[in-house]
């Protein structure tokens, strides 16, 4: 399973891609979860993103797999 980072995120991770096995609960929520875990600088921002597959914002409880890419989208604020 892929996951790209954006904005405050990458900054975070020092990445733009993560790559995991997809979690075993199977949901995006389970996916953040691993990816908590995998680089702890992003727990802090997990709570706050938004996911997207695809051009598809979706709910913490959308089913992924091996093949899923998440997109995580932090949150903007501008003026």
């Amino acid at each position: 399973m892929r996951m790209e980072l954006y904005g405050v995120l990458t900054e975070a991770a020092g990445t733009t891609r993560l790559e995991l096995p997809a979690p075993t609960e199977g949901t995006v929520a389970a996916a953040l979860d691993a990816a908590a875990d995998a680089c702890p600088e992003l727990a802090s921002h997990l709570p706050q993103v938004a996911v997207a597959m695809g051009d598809t914002l979706v709910p913490q409880d959308t089913p992924v797999n091996e093949d899923s890419t998440l997109i995580l989208l932090p949150p903007v604020s501008g003026g």
